[in-house]
C-alpha cells in the first residue's frame, strides 16, 4: 500500500497550527482505527486486511520510521518538533534527529503530535499506545489477544519458528508491548476499558469475520452512530 509522506507533514502541520475547539480536530476525513495486538494474535493481518477493506492507510511501525527518516530531513518540521524522541532502543520512531538524546517527556510529546496527525488523516495505526492517545478521539480501538500457547502454535505453523522458540518470543513482545504502553502513558493493556472492543482469536482459523465487524463499527463510529462522550 502507498503512502503519500507529504500529506502527513501536511497533517502534521496543521495539527500544531489549529485549536482543538475546532470541529475539524475531532473528526477525521476518513475512519480512524487503532489496533493493539498480542503477538501471534493475527492483529497484524487483521489491521491490514481491514485497512484494504476501508481504503485508508496502514500506519505499521516500518511505515512510520520511513516517515521519521523523511521528517528528519525536512527544516520546517524539525523546526516544528522543537524535541525529539528518546533513546531506549525499543522506542518508536528511535532517534528521529540523530546524534540528539532527549528524555521520555520529550519522546511522549512528540509522539502524541505524530498519531493525532496521522488520526487527523484517517487509517489504522498499528501498536504504540495509539489507543491511548486518541481515547477522545473518533477512533475505533481495537484490542486483538490470544494465549500464548495458541500464538506460539500458530506463528510456528506458519513457519516463523519451533513451538518452544515462537511461545518465548510470544511471552517477550507481549511484556514489552505491554511495558512500553506502561511506561509512556501510565495505562495497561490489560485495562479493557481502554478499548471500545476486544477480540480472543484462539479459535479462529480465518478473520474475515472479524475484519467485517470491525469496518461496520468503523464505519459507525466515524458516521457518528455512536454514543457520545
Amino acid at each position: 500500500m502507498s503512502h503519500n509522506i507529504l500529506s502527513v507533514i501536511a497533517a502534521m502541520a496543521e495539527v500544531a497550527t489549529v485549536t482543538h475547539d475546532e470541529p475539524s480536530t475531532r473528526h477525521p476525513k476518513k475512519p480512524v482505527i487503532t489496533i493493539s495486538r498480542d503477538y501471534g494474535s493475527g492483529g497484524d493481518v487483521i489491521a491490514q486486511r481491514l485497512a484494504q477493506r476501508l481504503t485508508i492507510p496502514l500506519y505499521d511501525e516500518v511505515v512510520l520510521k520511513e516517515i521519521a527518516t523523511r521528517l528528519q530531513d525536512d527544516p520546517a518540521i524539525v523546526k516544528m518538533l522543537d524535541e525529539g524522541f528518546g533513546r531506549a532502543k525499543d522506542m518508536w520512531l528511535y532517534r528521529l534527529f540523530s546524534g540528539n538524546d532527549v528524555g521520555p517527556d520529550a519522546y511522549r510529546d512528540t509522539l502524541v503530535k505524530v498519531v493525532m496527525s496521522l488520526g487527523r488523516m484517517g487509517g489504522v495505526l498499528l501498536g504504540r499506545g495509539a489507543h491511548v492517545i486518541l481515547q477522545e478521539a473518533c477512533a475505533l480501538r481495537v484490542r486483538i489477544i490470544g494465549t500464548p500457547e495458541v500464538c506460539a502454535k500458530r506463528m510456528a505453523q506458519s513457519g516463523h519458528g519451533t513451538y518452544d522458540q515462537e511461545l518465548a518470543k510470544t511471552r517477550e513482545v507481549d511484556h514489552m508491548r505491554g511495558k512500553f504502553v506502561w511506561d509512556v502513558f501510565n495505562s495497561r493493556l490489560s485495562d479493557a476499558s481502554q478499548f471500545d472492543i476486544i477480540i480472543n482469536t484462539d479459535r479462529m482459523a480465518d478473520f474475515e469475520d472479524v475484519v467485517e465487524m470491525l469496518e461496520g463499527m468503523a464505519k459507525a463510529i466515524h458516521a457518528g452512530r455512536v454514543l457520545a462522550l
